[in-house]
């Protein structure tokens, strides 16, 4: 994955992706979040399918309690 970091002032920093991790590489002013959509799957980023809930989703994310 290649990433560009542009610094502006007060030190506000924009990381913009301009390639993906399966090679696709994106013009300037290309929308970078309509790729991931049309072309990728929630699996490619490591995640549960779609419609897929995984066992333990319930369970609290730090000590504590169910309700």
């Amino acid at each position: 994955m290649s990433l560009t970091t542009d610094t502006y002032a007060r030190g506000r920093r924009v990381h913009t992706l301009t390639a993906c991790p399966c090679g696709f590489i994106f013009s300037a002013s290309e929308p970078r979040w309509k790729h991931l959509l049309d072309e990728h799957k929630p699996e490619d980023f490591g995640l549960s399918p779609l419609g897929e809930i995984p066992d333990g989703h319930d369970r609290p994310l730090y000590r504590g309690e169910t309700a």
